[in-house]
């Protein structure tokens, strides 16, 4: 059963559109302003918020603006329903990010098909988050793989040229063998250097992929 926190200082409004949601097969938690919503929120999640916008000590704006801030609700699906029927006033709690706004009063069947639709739009946004954090894990696994074993070869070259000098064998060796050492020691950590940026550019890359990739899913 999905969960919607129901902000209304009317408490008219607020027992019926409780009432309709709870019919509709919501469950419903209740909060009578701005402040205790937010509350509401940080202490049990919900599914979608429906949050009036004139209210006593936190406004709608300041309840959408505290919880975009919150990595626990910053994502959840926010619509205001107010009896604020500008265009401008419209514009602006758009532009701040919710995701509807529906002018008082409203038709209760609208206001349901409204919630559905958010929700079924949420759930699929987030699948989509889902498989292209997995398709990133399972791509960012073979690079690593891939790249261990890239490493494991020249690190082991330089290990073993740096115990060589650290040895006993160095007294005996002339000049030419010590630059031949110390120059296959600096190839080897050339080639760990380039893996390293070589790693870092993939990362970087497949990042950028995928987040151009969720962003063709965005409603």
């Amino acid at each position: 059963m999905k969960k919607i926190l129901l902000i209304e200082d009317d408490n008219d409004i607020l027992e019926n559109v409780s009432e309709y949601l709870e019919l509709s097969g919501f469950e419903v938690i209740k909060a009578k302003d701005g402040a205790e919503g937010v509350e509401a929120a940080f202490n049990d999640p919900p599914d979608l918020v429906l949050c009036d916008i004139m209210m006593p000590i936190l406004n709608g704006y300041g309840v959408f603006f505290s919880l975009s801030k919150n990595p626990l609700t910053a994502g959840i699906p926010f619509i205001f329903l107010t009896a604020k029927s500008q265009i401008a006033d419209k514009k602006l709690g758009l532009d701040l990010g919710a995701d509807d706004y529906i002018i008082k009063p409203f038709d209760m069947d609208f206001l349901v098909a409204t919630i559905n639709n958010r929700l079924e739009k949420y759930s699929n946004l987030r699948k989509l988050m889902e498989n292209n954090l997995r398709d990133y894990v399972f791509e960012l696994e073979n690079m690593l793989n891939m790249t261990s074993h890239k490493v494991r070869s020249p690190l082991c070259t330089c290990m073993g040229l740096i115990q060589l000098l650290e040895s006993e064998k160095i007294r005996g060796m002339n000049s030419d063998d010590l630059n031949k050492t110390i120059r296959g020691i600096k190839d080897g950590m050339a080639s760990l250097d380039g893996l390293t940026h070589e790693l870092n550019d993939f990362i970087s890359n497949l990042r950028t992929k995928k987040i151009m990739k969720l962003g063709a899913g965005k409603y």
